[in-house]
């Protein structure tokens, strides 16, 4: 064995120079578990092998290496979502996991930012109707109604309407109330629950509301009377509640987003979750589309550019699916049009039973 090792001199010297090139770890057991360290990164938690000090210079460089490492993915992940319809679900389910930003991590950040863009942007598309009239709009109307020959009464009341629409204009949901008029899914306009109570009790048992129609005519006289006055009001506040709960619709229709996806190709050799995986970056590809196109419908040579996102939006999932599941064209096309189908039933049915919850506890 001597002689064979004297034979090899120079493999020997490349090995040994080698060994000492290699970086080893700057501490001998690890700072965060205490496990004995094979290298610059503990294999028990991960944590990088950096000395118990750090100066000014190793703080800065170590500070830079982990923002790009974590925020060097986001961006990764961000490009690859909007641009490779279905890449990243077939990566992850590949087992290609630490290139790429968490989906479910990037779910929950995403989908934040964009409930927080949708009630902090102003509503572009009644920015034009609420701004009261300038002066010279003022001054415009008043020079055009004369040119028409209109007597004064007809003049005002022309006015009058400009300015009822500019004060309901801030509104999306405007209820009108006459008399004793109010809210009423069923029909039936009462003043308050009394009222309702009241003209329940001398109707025949057998005439009376069922379960149902009384607890909505019920809370119908309880709206009434709580916006009696400001019916204005109610349309601000079902729209805000509503769309607090849309959220939690979406986060609920995932799993069967999955479901409707494994009962289409259930021929194919996938697990349930991994079609989940798919869904996830779905939604995530969707959140973040939709926060693109509430900036570009800030800007009015932009707006454009929300249609076209749209768009994408809803054929992106029929490439995603073409690229996770490998069929042709045609099958790939028919299974999208069916489950675009089957899946807004379920949409419409969740958003359905939101708006009568929101109905019922506003």
């Amino acid at each position: 064995m001597d002689e064979l090792g004297k034979s090899f001199p120079a493999a020997e010297a490349m090995v040994d120079a080698e060994q000492n090139g290699a970086k080893r770890p700057v501490n001998e057991n690890c700072l965060n578990c205490g496990i004995k360290l094979q290298d610059i990164y503990c294999h028990h938690c991960g944590q990088k092998d950096l000395p118990t000090r750090q100066t000014l210079g190793e703080l800065l460089t170590n500070f830079i290496s982990s923002f790009w490492s974590y925020e060097g993915k986001f961006f990764i992940t961000t490009k690859y979502l909007l641009t490779k319809p279905g890449f990243l679900a077939t990566e992850y389910n590949a087992g290609k996991r630490e290139s790429y930003y968490h989906p479910a991590r990037m779910y929950v950040f995403i989908s934040f930012v964009f409930f927080l863009l949708f009630f902090s942007l102003p509503d572009s598309s009644s920015d034009d109707v609420s701004k009261p009239m300038s002066e010279a709009d003022l001054k415009e109307l008043n020079a055009g109604l004369n040119e028409a020959g209109l007597d004064s009464a007809s003049q005002d009341s022309i006015k009058r309407l400009f300015a009822n629409q500019e004060k309901d204009s801030t509104n999306q949901f405007v209820i009108e109330n006459k008399g004793n008029s109010g809210f009423s899914f069923t029909g039936s306009q009462y003043k308050n629950e009394q009222s309702y109570d009241s003209a329940q009790k001398v109707l025949p048992i057998e005439k009376r509301d069922g379960w149902l129609e009384r607890k909505l005519n019920t809370r119908a006289a309880q709206l009434n009377e709580r916006y009696k006055g400001k019916s204005g009001s109610f349309g601000s506040d079902f729209k805000e509640a509503f769309f607090n709960n849309f959220s939690k619709v979406l986060f609920y229709l995932l799993p069967i987003f999955a479901l409707l996806l494994k009962l289409f190709y259930v021929r194919r050799d996938f697990f349930y979750s991994e079609h989940l995986v798919f869904s996830i970056y779905y939604y995530n590809f969707f959140y973040l589309a939709a926060c693109f196109s509430l900036l570009a419908n800030q800007v009015p040579w932009l707006e454009w550019l929300s249609n076209v996102i749209g768009f994408w939006i809803f054929f992106y999932l029929l490439f995603a699916m073409k690229r996770m599941y490998k069929q042709s064209w045609i099958k790939t096309s028919v299974k999208f049009a069916l489950f675009s189908f089957v899946f807004m039933f379920f949409l419409s049915v969740g958003l359905g039973i939101s708006a009568l919850t929101v109905f019922l506890i506003i």
